[in-house]
C-alpha cells in the first residue's frame, strides 16, 4: 500500500477508471453477442449505438469498430436474406 498522499490519489483514480473502462467494454461485447445470437433491427441498431460509443470514447479503435459493424451488417442481411428465401 502506497504512503504518499499523491500515490493513495493516484490509486483511487486507477480503480475508478478501471471500473468505467470494464464497464464500457463489458456493454460493448454483449450487445454485440445479442445482436449476432439475434440479428434484428433493434439489437443491431443498439450494438451500433453501443460500438459508436466505445470508439468515440476511446475504448476501442475505430478500425475496430467498423470492422465490427460490417460483419454484423452482414450477418444481418445474410440472415434475411435466408427468411425471404
Amino acid at each position: 500500500m502506497a504512503n504518499i498522499k499523491a500515490n493513495i490519489k493516484n490509486i483511487r483514480k486507477t480503480q475508478r477508471r478501471t471500473s468505467r473502462n470494464r464497464h464500457e467494454v463489458r456493454t460493448y461485447r454483449n450487445k454485440v453477442k445479442q445482436a449476432r445470437q439475434q440479428p434484428n433491427d433493434a439489437s443491431l441498431r443498439s450494438a451500433f449505438k453501443q460500438i459508436d460509443s466505445a470508439v468515440a470514447k476511446g475504448k476501442m479503435h475505430k478500425n475496430k469498430g467498423n470492422r465490427l459493424k460490417s460483419r454484423l451488417a452482414n450477418t444481418y442481411a445474410k440472415s434475411h436474406n435466408e427468411k425471404a428465401a
